[in-house]
């Protein structure tokens, strides 16, 4: 998926994680060492999620941008409602701030 943000005329390229590149992508979390245990931790717990329906959607770029959702079911708040999302985490941020990132990942989401 690829995006042009009409403040910057930036492109911006977005990689879905999934269970079949979630080892070979960066989690945009604020570790940088893939060696860590909180990573490892992190992404097995993506892992079992992407079954729930959560999406973790992140720039092609290394850095942090990104945002993670999954249907409000789903989610480990007490929420009730329908045919909704639930976002645990929308992050922009370094140079990535002020190009129009974040609206287009909330419209990924919305669109979901």
């Amino acid at each position: 998926m690829m995006t042009r943000s009409k403040e910057s005329k930036h492109i911006m390229e977005y990689i879905k994680v999934t269970n079949e590149n979630i080892e070979k992508e960066h989690i945009c979390c604020a570790i940088s060492n893939s060696n860590d245990i909180q990573v490892s931790s992190k992404k097995a717990w993506l892992s079992e999620r992407f079954e729930d329906g959560l999406v973790f959607l992140k720039s092609a770029e290394r850095g942090k941008c990104f945002i993670e959702y999954l249907p409000l079911e789903e989610a480990w708040v007490p929420i009730v409602g329908d045919d909704l999302m639930h976002i645990n985490c929308l992050w922009v941020s370094g140079k990535y701030q002020g190009q129009g990132l974040a609206k287009k990942l909330l419209e990924a989401c919305i669109k979901d």
